[in-house]
């Protein structure tokens, strides 16, 4: 079963990828209003305007974090 989103409630949406890592999607109606996103520890300081283009970003983004721990897992990894 593939991951989908999650409403959380009318400002927040989120998804679990792998049982481990979060990636959220949360609308904030500070100076300026947006949506924002965040992965794991990371979040990204832009704001976008659409739920939509918000979870577009925050896919891609998780994608960027995905890499660095697998190539952090393959440093730690000791050679054959």
């Amino acid at each position: 079963m593939a991951p989908e989103w999650t409403k959380h409630d009318d400002a927040t949406y989120y998804m679990s990828l792998g049982k481990a890592l979060l990636v959220t999607v949360v609308y904030e109606r500070l100076t300026p209003p947006g949506w924002k996103v965040q992965v794991g520890q990371r979040a990204l300081k832009d704001k976008f305007g659409s739920l939509e283009d918000a979870q577009k970003v925050a896919m891609a983004f998780a994608e960027k974090v995905a890499a660095a721990i697998r190539a952090d897992l393959d440093a730690l990894r000791p050679p054959a």
